[in-house]
């Protein structure tokens, strides 16, 4: 009966321990199970949260269009023909023509020199010539009948040759008493008064051609291709005067020190109103360029590198940063290349904003758009 009673005991003390056993291991199981649910579902987000607020910026709704790029280059005027008048024979001036400033055309008299003893020698000139050729030809005749040498023949006739330069000699000297104007053009300078004597080969003074006017300069070496003969461009002078110029020469060569390259241009100036040495302004024409026209300047930008350019919104309102090269300034805005045919700029706000952001955009061009303040 005790050993029944004992089994019976132990029996129940096991049960128990086999219960506990099993309530533990329920209890875990439904701790790992909360945990993996947590893991897949979180809990919604409450209301009360604050929302990111969207920068405002001004945008406007811009195209590209053709137009003839330019550049500003700086230069001067110079004459179209510019000499230094030389007195071609020695002698005393006798009478002074033309006056300093004077406009001449080609083969006027400027400057006259006294004849002095040229007529005399002229003649003496003429007769040794006259003798020498009577010579001459009667050697000719002796010479078929064999009753002269050959070479008392060739004695005469360099005599005879050496009398026809003298009288040349003599009548260029005489035509060189008078120095006349190498072209249609002015008189710059004249620094001889009559009286004075002047020796062969001394410069007397300065003439020009004005007509055309030169107009020179330098063009940057990266330009060059983009330059043609015969394109017209506009100069604005130091004197206030506003002429046109045709493009008639371009250097082959650049200059080694300054990378760039010399150009001409030549301008009507028939009534000689524009001068040499004057600094000419110059808006040169280059070619023909796809461009985009700013009207507010003040939204150019730097990009990271140091760039400029401007900022633009796609169409999802997300900002973009793109280079720009200025093509051409006007008076109301800015023509620039390097943005798509059509642009959203940003022409207000850029300064607040990053590339990649999103924006809340107010497109100016549009109607009843309402610009940020």
């Amino acid at each position: 009966m005790i050993k029944k009673l004992h089994n019976k005991y132990i029996n129940s003390k096991l049960g128990q321990q086999k219960g506990s056993t099993k309530f533990v291991y329920i209890i875990i199981i439904a701790l790992i199970v909360w945990f993996a649910l947590g893991m897949f579902f979180t809990a919604p987000k409450t209301t009360d949260e604050p929302t990111t607020k969207l920068v405002k910026v001004n945008v406007e709704r811009l195209t590209a269009k053709n137009i003839v790029a330019d550049i500003l280059i700086y230069g001067h005027t110079e004459a179209n023909e510019k000499v230094n008048l030389k007195i071609r024979t020695s002698g005393i001036v006798k009478t002074i023509n033309k006056k300093k400033g004077q406009y001449v055309k080609k083969g006027d008299a400027i400057i006259t020199l006294a004849m002095e003893d040229r007529m005399a020698k002229l003649r003496a000139a003429q007769a040794a010539k006259d003798k020498s050729e009577l010579e001459f030809n009667t050697a000719k005749t002796l010479l078929q009948q064999d009753l002269i040498s050959r070479v008392d023949f060739v004695a005469n006739e360099a005599a005879y040759k050496n009398s026809r330069a003298a009288l040349d000699q003599i009548i260029l000297d005489i035509e060189y008493t008078i120095l006349r104007a190498p072209f249609d053009g002015i008189i710059n300078e004249l620094n001889v008064e009559e009286g004075s004597y002047v020796n062969s080969g001394e410069d007397v003074g300065t003439f020009v051609n004005l007509n055309p006017i030169k107009i020179k300069a330098e063009i940057p070496e990266k330009y060059i291709t983009r330059v043609r003969k015969g394109v017209v461009a506009t100069a604005l002078l130091s004197s206030k005067q506003k002429i046109e110029a045709m493009l008639v020469y371009v250097a082959a060569i650049a200059n080694s020190s300054t990378r760039t390259f010399s150009i001409e241009l030549e301008a009507n100036n028939k009534d000689d109103r524009v001068a040499e040495g004057l600094t000419a302004e110059i808006q040169f024409p280059l070619d023909t360029i796809s461009a985009i026209k700013l009207s507010v300047s003040s939204c150019l930008t730097f990009g990271e590198n140091g760039e400029i350019g401007v900022k633009t919104v796609d169409d999802e309102n997300i900002v973009h940063f793109y280079p720009i090269e200025i093509v051409k300034e006007e008076s109301d805005g800015l023509w620039i290349s390097g943005l798509p045919e059509n642009a959203n700029v940003i022409i207000a706000g850029a300064e607040f904003v990053k590339v990649g952001e999103k924006v809340d955009p107010t497109f100016t061009n549009d109607t009843n758009s309402n610009l940020l303040k």
